[in-house]
């Protein structure tokens, strides 16, 4: 029994390490879930009944200089060339130069200090994100 007792709590501590090795495999960057929902964004807006999933799809990290001095620029061929990682289950773990990034997922343009993350070194941020795709207005 009590071998058994050891070969357990030897299995909880490496299945925790693991799992903590896997949110820290990064040296700097962000960490964290991406939500996404979609639907109406008529003038009366109910932020409680949104209901969220978590996103699949790609998301990108346009640094913020970069966008600011885009002035009449294609918005879309900088959103193409800025890094960029698939996510999955929603499930965010990206390593990151140096910098101010606006987060996006591909579909949705939202500026905001919500989706806006500084990137320095040593510094891992952990976020969730939430991100809505207005369906009508």
């Amino acid at each position: 029994m009590k071998k058994l007792l050891i070969v357990i709590c030897l299995i909880n501590t490496l299945s925790c390490t693991k799992n903590n090795n896997e949110t820290t495999s990064i040296s700097k960057g962000i960490v964290g879930t991406i939500k996404y929902g979609k639907g109406d964004c008529m003038p009366i807006i109910d932020e409680a009944s949104r209901t969220y999933t978590n996103f699949n799809g790609t998301l990108y990290f346009i640094l913020k200089s970069d966008l600011e001095n885009l002035g009449d620029g294609d918005f879309e061929q900088l959103k193409l060339n800025s890094l960029n990682t698939i996510i999955k289950n929603g499930k965010l773990n990206f390593e990151l130069p140096n910098g101010t990034y606006l987060i996006m997922p591909e579909d949705i343009y939202q500026y905001s200090d919500e989706n806006t993350i500084n990137i320095e070194n040593g510094v891992i941020i952990k976020k969730d994100l939430f991100f809505w795709k207005c369906t009508s207005y």
